[in-house]
């Protein structure tokens, strides 16, 4: 994850900015994964508060808190995930196709959690057209693509 042992053995190949880039990425991670943790402890703490309701769990709102919990321990776990393979490929830390399908699974875990009941036209329209503008973003910048056949990123 952080691996500082190879941070160590590259230091000195690097530049000035990509060691920057390489500390500020390594701190970022470091506390994401405090978040991390935080909310699963959160999250285990609520779920056992639920659990004592008995048959009253099943209710859709606390059904839905707990995804709601678990999705976004999901999202932070795919946003440490990237920033971890942005170090590894030494590639730049902020990459499109990574952010737009971070901003997915927001939507989704958006479209998730959504009551129905109460949701008005303008909700569902917003967030269909989010969904249909970040689906095109992410087939215009290449997604759709096999990893073999995706472009080549520049060297450095």
């Amino acid at each position: 994850m952080l691996n500082l042992a190879a941070l160590k053995r590259d230091w000195k190949e690097l530049t000035s900015y990509e060691r920057f880039e390489q500390i500020v990425s390594r701190a970022i991670m470091l506390l994401i994964c405090v978040i991390i943790v935080y909310s699963i402890v959160l999250a285990a703490l609520e779920l056992l508060k639920d659990f004592k309701l008995g048959l009253d769990f099943m209710e859709k709102e606390l059904l839905q808190d707990v995804f709601g919990s678990i999705l976004t321990i999901l999202i932070l776990l795919e946003f440490n995930h990237s920033i971890a393979l942005a170090i590894e490929n030494k590639s730049g830390i902020i990459q499109a196709r990574t952010v737009v399908l971070i901003a997915v699974l927001v939507v989704a875990r958006k479209i998730i959690l959504l009551d129905f009941k109460t949701a008005t036209l303008d909700t569902f329209l917003g967030i269909g057209g989010l969904a249909l503008a970040l689906g095109a973003l992410y087939w215009l910048i290449g997604g759709h693509l096999p990893r073999s056949a995706q472009p080549a990123q520049p060297p450095e």
